[in-house]
């Protein structure tokens, strides 16, 4: 990073495949790097022991699967600097695309389409991991009972405090990501089945029932094909065109920035992939909340 003045703080959050061991080695000699090793409890935990170990009055939570550019601090800074008022700034990044595939062209338009709407002003920056240290400590940090949406919580906890987020534009980083739809496929629904608490906590109940509506109306649409072939087409048909409208709804904002507009034919089935596979994991979630506020225990991000 071309910003200079900062310290580095890891925290081991209880690895078992010598990550501090290695960490210590990578760090002997620096006295810019700490070195902290805690109980596994999970990542809003690990990054609240590091807010708690940082001196800066400038956070940043880098993510492992990231690669930031050479000026990222350096521009976050420069922006907190200009806007005392806000409370965290947002840097907007794009994907790291290594395989051409329906994912990969399917997340690249979804990016493209978020920056057009954040360049034209018609949504405002919606995720940040570069705070203030003293508006961290006033939101109380990370929630610990998360393992999913941690960052949303946060985000959403600082704009309900009237905080504003400041932004810089364009491309300041690269989200390494899993470059085909079935390895997605899977990660969505561990992201769905851990993100519940999150909608819970915030009530967003009705976002809860827009993913899980299509999942199981197509699922009622297949197994009325047994009575009514004609019905449970419908039904089928139904489904598909919404996903088809949704489609139409981002070339309109995307054509001007997708270069090949052939990438658009298989974002319906991108979409519905990840739709479906969330949807599981909000079902697998419900059930498992369900069984565990009969049995009385404790509901948690690592036990449902």
């Amino acid at each position: 990073q071309s910003y200079r003045d900062r310290e580095i703080i890891l925290v081991d959050d209880g690895s078992t495949d010598g990550t501090h061991k290695v960490a210590d080695d990578l760090s002997a000699g620096r006295k810019d790097v700490t070195v902290v090793e805690t109980n596994h409890g999970g990542a809003s935990h690990a990054r609240n022991v590091g807010v708690e170990k940082a001196k800066g009055e400038i956070v940043f939570f880098a993510e492992s699967d990231c690669v930031y550019d050479e000026s990222y601090l350096q521009k976050a800074v420069e922006r907190l600097d200009s806007e005392p008022e806000a409370g965290a700034v947002c840097l907007t990044g794009a994907p790291l695309i290594t395989r051409s595939t329906l994912a990969t062209k399917s997340i690249d338009i979804e990016n493209k389409v978020q920056h057009r709407l954040l360049d034209q002003g018609k949504i405002k920056p919606f995720y940040a991991w570069v705070y203030r240290r003293e508006v961290l400590t006033k939101l109380g940090g990370f929630d610990e009972k998360l393992f999913q949406g941690e960052d949303k919580d946060l985000f959403d906890r600082l704009e309900g405090a009237h905080y504003t987020v400041a932004w810089v534009p364009g491309v300041n980083w690269r989200h390494r990501r899993d470059q085909t739809t079935p390895e997605l496929a899977r990660k969505w629904f561990t992201r769905g089945r851990t993100r519940i608490l999150y909608s819970m906590k915030h009530g967003r109940i009705l976002d809860i029932l827009k993913t899980m509506a299509p999942f199981w109306v197509a699922v009622f649409g297949v197994i009325l094909l047994v009575r009514s072939p004609l019905g449970g087409g419908l039904v089928i048909l139904l489904v598909a065109l919404l996903f088809v409208a949704n489609t139409l709804r981002i070339m309109r904002i995307a054509w001007p920035v997708v270069e090949r507009k052939r990438n658009f034919l298989g974002y319906p089935v991108f979409v519905m992939t990840r739709n479906f596979s969330m949807a599981m994991g909000y079902s697998v979630a419900l059930v498992m909340i369900l069984v565990r506020k009969i049995q009385g225990k404790e509901i948690a991000w690592n036990n449902i």
